[in-house]
Parts: structure tokens; sequence; C-alpha cells
């Protein structure tokens, strides 16, 4: 059985080749539960190979053919889980997040490999189990659909069903496409008016992952929620975390050439609280920008910001990205890549990659019979831009994941912009 990649899927993978270029491993996300308590070995692997018999999609196998790419099921093939106990090995210096960091830049062929992974470190008195994800199997938020269909199995839940942008897809006429199209390419034009301003300290062969992580209290995290629907409207609350980002870039101090930040940010189309499908990406994309000057002022990028979005919406952009991904299809990753992430004269077109996805839902409350206390994301990114920011909610707490390329971002720079970026986000 084999099932063709939709243009969302693609679109990522496109992402993949980009980040493999640069050096790094490839689109290999990772979403961490931290866990109170010692979680049982035997009971993880029989979860996951019943999920795996249910979702035989968890370790298909990308192939080829033409210039598309397909899922080969595999049911004899096994969910890969790996355990590391710290404690037994003697190491007490043990680093858990470099860890993870360290598994998701591990290069392997994704033609070879499950695209889907669970890792499990345990330690004295607690665990942290981390599911890594091929970025074209699925998006965020199905990945977080996949640790709640394997921890909590649910009878006679069917992995089928067009996803709905196959459906949006499906239902526009030849010329409704073309409409769309025309105004992808118009908005990512748009983008070549000013040069994006970059983190990089430098091109380096060492393209290592570093991690900050921020878990802000209940508190602090009900009053930022509170400032994004003021400053951005409840529809655009992701802008209010990509302005706050811009504005840290700025006061932390950059000396590479650039006169605006521009960041691409993923529209989800999942239903709210969809059980199914589990599998495939229903993710398009935008681009947000600002010109520095306009940057220095909350009272002026916010609103501009909150406006930008509204013309956004109302001259459907979100959408028209969807049949581009489709027409992109039949061209190379590399073109692709081209396409959307350079302007014509080879210049990177983002300041940074950025995410929200918001609270998980369903949100775990345990894990294998563990309470969950905590949870982050991991990703990849290219270089450039050698940056990118998870934000997500958690047991209603703001969690902010800063990934990066170590070498190309200065520590200290890094460290003034997250520290900015938290009082921003609080509005001081």
């Amino acid at each position: 059985m084999s099932n063709q990649l939709n243009p969302a899927d693609q679109f990522t993978l496109m992402m993949d080749q980009e980040i493999r270029s640069s050096g790094m491993a490839g689109n290999n996300c990772g979403i961490v539960l931290e866990l109170d308590g010692v979680i049982d070995e035997e009971d993880v692997q029989q979860k996951c190979q019943a999920f795996a018999k249910k979702f035989p999609r968890s370790v298909a196998r990308l192939f080829q053919k033409g210039r598309h790419y397909y899922w080969k099921n595999s049911r004899q093939t096994p969910l890969p889980v790996f355990f590391y106990k710290p404690d037994a090995l003697q190491s007490p210096d043990f680093d858990r997040h470099r860890k993870f960091l360290d598994i998701i830049n591990t290069p392997v062929s994704p033609f070879d490999s499950a695209p889907v992974e669970i890792h499990v470190i345990i330690e004295a008195g607690q665990s942290f189990v981390m599911l890594r994800w091929f970025h074209p199997v699925c998006d965020a938020k199905g990945a977080e659909l996949v640790l709640h269909h394997m921890f909590n199995p649910e009878k006679d839940l069917p992995d089928s069903g067009d996803l709905i942008i196959e459906s949006m897809l499906k239902k526009w006429t030849f010329w409704e496409k073309i409409k769309y199209t025309w105004k992808a390419f118009s908005m990512i034009r748009s983008m070549e008016k000013h040069p994006s301003v970059l983190p990089l300290l430098s091109e380096s062969a060492d393209k290592k992952p570093g991690l900050r992580r921020i878990v802000l209290n209940r508190e602090d995290s009900d009053k930022v929620m509170s400032l994004a629907i003021k400053n951005t409207g409840i529809a655009g609350i992701s802008l209010y975390f990509v302005g706050c980002m811009m504005r840290a870039m700025e006061q932390a101090g950059n000396d590479n050439e650039g006169q605006a930040y521009c960041v691409p940010y993923a529209v989800n189309y999942r239903r709210s609280r969809a059980l199914v499908p589990v599998f495939g990406n229903q993710i398009s994309f935008i681009f947000t920008r600002a010109e520095k000057q306009l940057v220095q002022s909350r009272e002026r990028l916010f609103p501009y910001l909150r406006e930008q979005h509204k013309q956004t919406i109302k001259n459907r952009h979100d959408y028209a990205m969807l049949p581009l991904m489709q027409l992109a299809s039949w061209l190379t990753l590399k073109r692709q890549g081209e396409i959307v992430r350079y302007t014509p004269d080879g210049r990177e077109r983002s300041s940074f990659w950025f995410s929200y996805t918001g609270n998980m839902d369903p949100e775990p409350e345990q894990l294998a019979g563990l309470p969950v206390t905590n949870m982050y994301h991991l990703c990849q990114v290219a270089s450039p831009p050698a940056m990118a920011v998870l934000v997500s909610k958690f047991q209603g707490k703001i969690v902010l994941s800063f990934n990066y390329i170590e070498s190309q971002c200065d520590p200290d720079w890094i460290d003034s912009v997250v520290k900015i970026m938290t009082a921003e986000l609080r509005g001081q």
C-alpha cells in the first residue's frame, strides 16, 4: 500500500532538503514530556508496537517515483524505541537536553528509517519521553496526536479520511487555483523590498544545535495571553510572540546587514480536537514582515502587524499558498527551496523560523501511568537563518523553546535575546 505525500507534506520535505544542505541532519523534530516517576519499559514497548499495528504510517518508509514522493507501509517493521539510563552509565554530568538535541541531529536516511521514534531517558525518580518525528509524516499538532493515541489507545478509531487541505484543493476550480497561486507569488515577492536581518555570526562547518528553554508561570502566562489578545487580536496571537521576538533581536543588537525582520509562520488547518487523521500535515504558511525602524516602537509595531494579518486574511493569502505548494510538488526539492526561501539575488527571506502550537489538545495529565509535569519542543533549522522560536502552552504555562545553531549565534547574544523576549512578552 502506497500513499503520495500531500502538498503540505511535500513542503516540509523541501524543508528537510534545505536543512540537510546547510549541514544539519534534516527536518527532525521532537516533543519532550517530563514525567514524575520511573516509566515501565515493557509497557512502553507494548504500547508502541500496538500503535504501529494500528497506524502503519508510523513505521512506513519514504520512496520516490519520478518527481513525487510516497509512503510505503511496512507492517513487519517495529516502531523504534530507545531507552537511556545515565545513572547506570555512571554519568553524573549527563545533559538530557543535549542528548535529545544530538538524537534529532543524528543523520539518517529518510528512505531507510521509520518516520517516528520514541526515546526515553530514565533518571532517579523521573523519566523523559521524546517523540522524534520526521516532519513530512505529520505536523506538530499531529505529533501530539501520535503521543495521545500511543499511550491512550481508543478502539475502532479510523486512520483515514481527507485532510482539510486536500478537501479544499479538490473543491477549487482550475481558475481559482490560478488566482490563489498568483496571490501567493505576489506575497512572496513582496518580501524582496528589504533585505532580512539575520542572527548569524558567520558561516561555520560545525552545525551543533543549541537550546534555550523558558517556562513562564501561570500568572505571567495569563498576563502574556491577555497582552497578546489586546495587541494583535485573538486570531493573531502568534504575531504577538513574533513581534516580541523581532524587538528582542533588535534590542540585543545585530551587526549583520538587513533592513527588516521577515518571519514565515505556519497556518494549521487541523480542526479543533480532531482525533483523526493522525498523520499528514495540515499546514500552509504565510510571512509577516516589519522594517527595523518600525520594530523599535511597540506602539507602532503591533498595530502594523495586526493590520498586516487582517489584510492577509481578507485577501486569503493564508489559502493562497496551498495551490502553489501543490504546483511546486512537480519541481525538484532544491528548486522549491530556492523559490520559497530566497530572493532572486540569493538573499535569505527569513530572519528566523517561528511556530505557535498553543495548548496540547487533548492535554495529557498522565503518560504510561505517570504524571506529566512539563513539555517542550525541539527542531532543526537551516543556515541561514540559524534560529527557530517554538512557542507552546502546557498546563496553563507558556513554554518558549529557542532552537539555534550554536556556532552561528553568539551565546551572550542568545542570552540577551531570551531575557529581552520574556520582558517584552510581559509588556515591560
